[in-house]
């Protein structure tokens, strides 16, 4: 049968429904590009927020109309399964804790160049606003030994970035006696041509290790790169959604990596309008963000959540509050992105071509994960190492020209 595949949210959730690509390719089964082609359909669904909920829903009633079979893979799948058998009667869940690797070597897929390894699924925390460890449940681990096959099977086709995804990437091993430490000095250890990006990692979990951490960061291999969730600048805040973090402990991380890696990006996430959050709660917020001036901030305004313990909390702010807030964080946001993008402009760097971007434009990295777009047509350098010349400075990336 011929199948077609749509993935949403997080880059843990897009491996997994990667993986199960390959599982059903495996059985004989043909991906398409195209939905009219295909006798079933995989979704990678995410609940992360109500409204992201809802267009999921849609998007499978959409599917099966298409379709005579759709597979539900992702959050959706272990936190709505019966709510959604309810509307639609074709359907078929894999839940997250079910997706397995493969065993098989892996195809070579024509100008894919960047794969992903989710090294764990779940958590340990308990954060009240939370619906994914509702969806996932505890951490459960890949084994290294997995792991490591997953990235050799990578390096084996055209794959020249490897990013590791998981709820909290500091936290893998927990449950099998070893840490992410390991892992990444074990990978270090494959010769090769590539890039490794870590994912997000929370505070609690990194502080322990970020010293070792570091000291693996300054492999050329990987990305200058640190996703640090902040969620709020109020340490009274933080408390009520159980962050098990204080702010100074998030800006104390954030200034060590800083010292270390001058040019690192620092990527973090911040929620406004959380249950009882205050105007003043909300400044304390900008200020920690404009101190720490991180090059990306993912802004969400507070969803509730249904069975989390936020869902019923009181002191509710506003929805107009909370637009007002998502606005205003957001605009702070492309401000300082711009001013750290403007750093660069003049300036030589070597880079990865990645992938086709819009109108041809190729999509490009930097050592420290810095995009970077050429206006370049010539596919056939996509996977290569240029040097390029940055021309110009926009506010979630750059624009470079190849030095001739």
């Amino acid at each position: 049968m011929k199948f077609y595949v749509e993935s949403y949210g997080c880059t843990m959730n897009q491996g997994e429904t990667e993986m199960i690509a390959e599982t059903l390719e495996e059985e004989g089964h043909v991906q398409v590009d195209s939905l009219d082609e295909a006798d079933k359909a995989l979704i990678g669904t995410c609940v992360v927020i109500k409204k992201t909920e809802e267009r999921m829903k849609r998007r499978i009633e959409e599917l099966e109309e298409k379709c005579s079979e759709v597979i539900i893979a992702g959050c959706l799948s272990s936190t709505r399964k019966k709510e959604i058998q309810e509307r639609c009667s074709s359907l078929d869940f894999i839940q997250p804790s079910d997706v397995e690797m493969s065993k098989n070597p892996l195809k070579s897929k024509e100008n894919s160049f960047i794969g992903t390894i989710p090294i764990s699924s779940g958590c340990v925390g308990n954060c009240t606003y939370c619906i994914t460890r509702l969806a996932r449940g505890d951490i459960k681990s890949r084994s290294l030994e997995d792991i490591k096959e997953r990235f050799e099977q990578l390096l084996s086709t055209s794959t020249k970035e490897i990013r590791l995804t998981s709820q909290d990437t500091a936290l893998y091993g927990k449950d099998l006696n070893t840490n992410i430490i390991e892992l990444l000095g074990e990978l270090l250890k494959i010769k090769g041509d590539y890039r490794i990006r870590i994912g997000m990692m929370n505070v609690d979990a990194l502080k322990p290790l970020r010293s070792d951490f570091m000291d693996l960061m300054e492999d050329d291999r990987v990305y200058k790169f640190l996703h640090l969730p902040l969620q709020s600048g109020s340490d009274r805040i933080l408390k009520k959604m159980n962050r098990n973090y204080n702010v100074k402990e998030w800006s104390d991380i954030v200034e060590e990596f800083r010292e270390r890696f001058s040019n690192l990006t620092l990527s973090t996430d911040v929620i406004v309008g959380f249950p009882g959050e205050t105007k003043k709660d909300f400044e304390k917020t900008k200020r920690t963000v404009k101190k720490a001036k991180p090059d990306v901030i993912n802004v969400t305004r507070f969803s509730p959540r249904e069975g989390t313990k936020a869902a019923e909390m009181e002191n509710k702010v506003h929805s107009r509050k909370k637009k007002n807030r998502s606005k205003e964080m957001t605009d702070l946001r492309f401000k300082i992105s711009r001013e750290l993008n403007e750093r660069y402009v003049g300036k030589r760097t070597e880079v990865l071509v990645l992938e086709k971007g819009k109108e041809d434009s190729l999509k490009s990295r930097m050592d420290n994960y810095k995009v970077v777009i050429l206006q370049e047509e010539d596919e056939e350098i996509i996977g290569e190492w240029k040097e390029v010349e940055i021309k110009s400075a926009e506010d979630i990336y750059l624009l470079g020209e190849i030095v001739k």
